[in-house]
């Protein structure tokens, strides 16, 4: 079996997930909805036993890092703390599970490497999902909602892509 590269995007709601191979072909995308009710540790544990079901020989791990600054108002110290912490976890996690220790790759520097750049004002979430839209066109799937947007999660996954698909621009420059 051939090893692959994982990327994922991790929140404590959802983690986007994305499999691909070495030669940037799109294998699998997912959407991993976390129960919110539970701890963060049986969240963790949730994932876990996602990624031990997955059927792939894993080479490289590449996970998104967590916020280190505010954005805006957006997001409060409690909910980075707790964005760190998962983070944390779960790169943990995959290096106990998969034997690998995860690279971490600031979102920035993941857009960067895949040539996406975005200006100031524009909707990021909605630039990278057109820019995965037009690096894969046959391979990344996704539903619309009735008003024609990307359904709930597309960004997760298209983030994930970015996430593995710089980590690889980056161990092949």
């Amino acid at each position: 079996m051939k090893k692959v590269v994982l990327g994922l995007d991790i929140s404590t709601s959802k983690v986007g997930l994305c499999i691909m191979d070495y030669k940037f072909k799109l294998l699998e995308t997912k959407l991993i909805k976390l129960n919110t009710k539970d701890e963060l540790e049986d969240r963790c544990l949730q994932l876990e036993e996602y990624i031990n079901n997955l059927n792939y020989n894993i080479g490289d791990v590449y996970v998104e890092s967590a916020f280190i600054a505010f954005s805006g108002g957006k997001t409060s110290a409690i909910t980075m703390s707790k964005l760190q912490r998962f983070n944390g976890m779960v790169c943990y996690m995959l290096r106990k599970t998969t034997g690998i220790q995860p690279m971490s790759l600031s979102p920035a520097k993941a857009r960067g490497l895949v040539g996406l750049k975005i200006k100031r004002g524009d909707n990021t979430k909605q630039k990278v999902i057109e820019h995965v839209i037009r690096s894969f066109p046959s391979d990344f799937k996704f539903d619309l909602t009735r008003h024609g947007n990307p359904k709930p999660g597309t960004d997760d996954r298209a983030d994930a892509i970015v996430i593995a698909w710089a980590g690889l621009n980056q161990k092949t420059s």
